[in-house]
């Protein structure tokens, strides 16, 4: 069952017939919350930028701040499920989003940390975030090879701001989503709809291919698509 009011708790919206399921409006009240916190930082200092994130979202809360999908779990599913979940919202309108890495419940195995986090700067929203009863997850607290790791993966992210910022600017001013399926600008290319769940593009030039289960490199070859044109390793 949803966790929410039962479905015969009806509302009513533009007329007078209490017809809507509270499903259906569930989140405004996060939606309302989110609006007022932003609304009262503004407020207090009218010249600064509030950062306000939120996971309790409705059509419209992209205008407020940042988005993550919630409490996640250290468990590769829940690394694979965070691809088409950012996608299928940043198609939706909402770009500034990200899933918590890596994973907010339990303990990340090392593979799966170095993953999550290999795969976490090419989310527009990228952070470490972790329940208060897990381990410590400082990277140097893994060993020098993660820690390593770590460092080039947040390397990168910096180097790359100029291109998170012109993503940010078109999807603010054009309504471009900051990360687009693989075949958002070929749609005649039908095998790029195969890999919608593991694949992805940040804006239009950078490939993002996922890494979903441990052991990938020993169980098998890992398979990119690679849409037509032309391109380089990164």
């Amino acid at each position: 069952p949803e966790i929410t009011m039962p479905r015969d708790n009806l509302h009513k919206c533009s007329g007078d017939a209490y017809n809507i399921e509270h499903r259906d409006l569930h989140n405004v009240y996060g939606f309302y919350h989110h609006m007022a916190t932003v609304q009262g930082h503004l407020h207090r200092a009218p010249n600064v930028r509030p950062f306000v994130l939120t996971r309790s979202f409705f059509a419209g809360s992209h205008r407020h701040g940042a988005i993550w999908t919630g409490d996640n779990m250290a468990r590769w599913p829940h690394l694979s499920k965070s691809v088409p979940m950012l996608v299928s919202l940043c198609m939706s309108g909402i770009s500034f989003v990200g899933a918590d890495v890596p994973g907010f419940f339990y303990d990340a195995e090392p593979e799966l940390y170095r993953r999550w986090h290999q795969l976490g700067i090419w989310y527009p929203f990228y952070r470490g975030h972790a329940h208060l009863e897990t381990k410590r997850r400082e990277p140097w607290l893994l060993g020098d090879a993660i820690t390593a790791m770590v460092r080039e993966q947040v390397t990168v992210r910096y180097q790359m701001l100029p291109m998170w910022y012109t993503l940010f600017a078109e999807w603010a001013g054009a309504g471009k989503p900051v990360l687009r399926p693989l075949w958002y600008h070929s749609l005649e290319d039908e095998e790029a709809y195969r890999h919608s769940n593991d694949h992805y593009l940040v804006g239009e030039h950078i490939l993002v291919r996922a890494i979903t289960e441990a052991d990938a490199k020993t169980k098998s070859a890992i398979s990119v698509y690679l849409p037509p044109g032309r391109g380089f390793d990164f």
